[in-house]
């Protein structure tokens, strides 16, 4: 089950929304459970009375909290970096003021049918490669841990450290081949360093800020390729 909420001032947007994404529900047989607000402050409550939510279609303008404002809150106050955020707008002209709130998309105002089916498609690829795991042995016991848990990767001869959002340990073997197949997560900073891009809330030419404050220097070889991959997304 994947819960989703349209959070839109406009009534007939939400349903429009709601309706299509119950349409793609029979089409493609996936679980979605749409819901919608008219208001940021409506859904940041829900939200704060423990109402999760798996991604947000979320309005930019409103006449009070507006959609940036909302989701900085989640971002920032909540610690909330699970909750994928698609905004919808009418004005173009939000790039760079959305890009720490990391939203995997932005839908222009009207939405056709085609681009939003699209646009799901995507998300479907997102959650399905952020609930992939990686996998490497401790003390001889194989283990697995969700790639959303995995902040980075950091190499040192023989040896692996994996920084996660609740501990940091060493495990035999190479960053590269514990990421596997997994590498569209990650971008590499430096020789042995690999970051998971869900986690990249900050980027400048020379280092990454992550959701949980750390900095990580991005070495002159890999700054380049970086910002390349960086902004793809």
């Amino acid at each position: 089950m994947i819960k989703i909420a349209v959070v839109d001032d406009d009534e007939l947007v939400c349903k429009e929304i709601v309706r299509l994404i119950s349409k793609f529900n029979v089409c493609y047989d996936f679980d979605f459970r749409p819901e919608y607000y008219c208001s940021c402050e409506e859904a940041y409550n829900s939200i704060v009375n423990g109402c999760n939510y798996d991604l947000i279609f979320l309005d930019i303008e409103f006449p009070e909290m507006n959609g940036t404002e909302f989701g900085k809150m989640l971002r920032t106050k909540m610690k909330n970096y699970d909750t994928q955020i698609i905004f919808i707008s009418s004005i173009k002209d939000y790039a760079m003021e959305l890009f720490k709130i990391r939203p995997i998309e932005f839908l222009l105002k009207p939405i056709a049918e085609e681009t939003l089916r699209s646009c799901m498609l995507t998300y479907m690829t997102h959650f399905e490669n952020s609930n992939g795991f990686l996998e490497y042995t401790l003390e001889n016991i194989k283990h697995r841990i969700r790639i959303r848990e995995v902040l980075y990767l950091e190499s040192n001869r023989k040896k692996t450290e994996l920084h996660t959002r609740s501990s940091t340990f060493s495990v035999y073997g190479k960053a590269v081949d514990i990421i596997g197949d997994n590498k569209n997560n990650f971008v590499c900073i430096s020789r042995g360093g690999y970051v998971n891009i869900q986690h990249i809330i900050e980027a400048t030419t020379k280092e990454v800020l992550l959701t949980d404050n750390s900095k990580l220097h991005i070495s002159r070889g890999c700054q380049d390729a970086v910002r390349d991959r960086l902004s793809e997304i």
